[in-house]
């Protein structure tokens, strides 16, 4: 009885680190995807400040897009800040007719950086007419003072499938 209690507590001994750190992972990922999800809920709400809560304040922090008329950088986070402030100011389309959502996170954290791939899917209306847009980001995070926010962020949008005739 003593030896199968010994190999239970060094079995215990060896699977607790490595269950604690699959445990602090899921933690910090569930930390980065709500993130996402309470920037786009500022953003739906246009407030710019609020956004401003998820970055980086750093003049390297960077925002990019990709989109079919081109790419936009937009580096410093003062610049970023006025571009989001001009973005939410937009009162040309109501954004309760609108629904974006996240999906396909693949999350890769080190220590206090992480990177993340997601897809996103815009649907709705936009000035009356329907609106579906497909787009992936890769981000880059820093843990500041425990919270997790935006340094890098590059947005590719994706082209509208063409339909076949089959």
């Amino acid at each position: 009885m003593k030896k199968s209690l010994s190999v239970l507590f060094v079995i215990a001994l060896l699977t607790c680190p490595s269950l604690k750190g699959q445990t602090d992972n899921a933690k910090e990922e569930a930390a980065i995807k709500a993130v996402f999800e309470a920037e786009k809920a500022a953003y739906f709400k246009q407030d710019y400040v609020g956004m401003g809560a998820f970055w980086v304040k750093e003049p390297t922090t960077m925002k990019y897009w990709l989109g079919p008329k081109g790419s936009t950088k937009i580096v410093g986070w003062e610049n970023i800040n006025a571009s989001q402030k001009k973005e939410t100011e937009d009162n040309s389309w109501d954004r309760k007719q609108m629904t974006a959502t996240f999906s396909n996170y693949q999350i890769n954290i080190m220590g206090n950086s992480a990177w993340i791939f997601c897809e996103s899917s815009w649907e709705g209306k936009v000035k009356g007419e329907g609106f579906n847009l497909k787009q992936e980001r890769i981000v880059v995070m820093k843990k500041m003072d425990g919270n997790w926010k935006f340094s890098l962020y590059g947005i590719f949008q994706m082209p509208n499938p063409t339909p076949t005739n089959k």
